[in-house]
């Protein structure tokens, strides 16, 4: 075997011999890590753009989750770098919706995870009741489709003692994605996305409509749908409960923290935080919320 000639590298003042192999590994390193520096330039770029020209911020996400959707955005359009993926978007608008469905992430259902919910049934509301709350208020951050707000609304309805006095309720559900909205208020959903409902409560809390189900407006009364960033825009005040859950996994740990704290100046003295299987307060916003339940990820405001 032809033996590899050697080259002299100097590093701090001391000579060290390398190979040529090793110099072509080391090169090709240094261009790799170029075009990770380059890539996340284009990134940062591109997020500026979209939040300049349609103000839509995801300028607080995981690098990992945005190159992740936006990945599925460029092998559709045929382009290779953010750059072209920019002129895309010059020159088509439409583009902007389609890629904004792709940040966004709508997965829900009724009374997904039901740990939580009977975190809510057996703690939060008796809590509510012994304090004596006849406003209860309840934002639900990150709604999509409305499943999650309105089956916390057939709780509150299955749960409040309603004779023992008048109660008002409000249930506040949030999210950025305007299209989601629309479908939430309308109420309607299909035999599949209600499976996950007591038979006694589809019968109780919904209507029959040519193989769907419509919310009777007994339930869909007490929520009100708004379009809301979690990330820029203000939180919400004098608040029972909060409920944000799969919302912060897309994060980097700064909006998370500046989201935590948003949730803890919303709460009232004593007011609950629900967040997600995956989720828990971070760094110093630790100190702002009592565990309360480890595996339903339920919090009570400290002071």
């Amino acid at each position: 075997m032809e033996k590899q000639p050697n080259i002299n590298l100097s590093r701090e003042g001391k000579d060290k011999m390398i190979t040529a192999e090793e110099a072509v590994v080391s090169n090709d390193h240094m261009r790799f890590q170029d075009s990770i520096t380059e890539g996340t330039k284009g990134l940062i770029s591109l997020m500026e753009k979209v939040y300049r020209e349609r103000g839509f911020d995801f300028r607080g996400y995981k690098q990992s989750t945005l190159t992740r959707r936006l990945g599925r955005r460029l092998r559709a359009r045929g382009v290779q770098t953010y750059i072209d993926y920019a002129r895309v978007l010059d020159n088509d608008q439409t583009e902007y919706d389609r890629l904004f469905m792709d940040l966004t992430i709508n997965v829900t259902s009724f009374f997904r995870d039901l740990v939580a919910f009977k975190a809510l049934e057996e703690v939060v509301l008796p809590a509510l009741i012994t304090k004596g709350e006849t406003n209860i208020r309840i934002w639900s951050a990150g709604c999509a489709t409305g499943e999650e707000p309105y089956s916390i609304a057939i709780l509150l309805v299955e749960c409040l003692d309603w004779e023992s006095g008048p109660r008002e309720v409000s249930i506040l559900a949030t999210d950025i994605d305007t299209k989601a909205l629309q479908r939430a208020r309308e109420g309607l959903f299909t035999a599949k996305e209600v499976e996950g409902i007591r038979p006694a409560w589809l019968e109780r809390y919904f209507i029959p409509e040519g193989g769907s189900f419509c919310l009777k407006p007994s339930i869909k009364g007490l929520v009100t749908f708004q379009k809301h960033n979690l990330v820029s825009d203000p939180p919400y005040c004098e608040l029972d409960l909060v409920v944000c859950r799969n919302v912060l996994i897309y994060l980097n740990p700064m909006p998370q923290a500046q989201m935590i704290e948003g949730f803890y100046t919303a709460l009232k003295k004593g007011g609950f935080l629900l967040l997600g299987k995956a989720e828990v307060p971070v760094g110093e916003t630790r100190t702002l919320f009592n565990c309360i339940d480890k595996k339903a990820k339920l919090y009570q405001k400290v002071g």
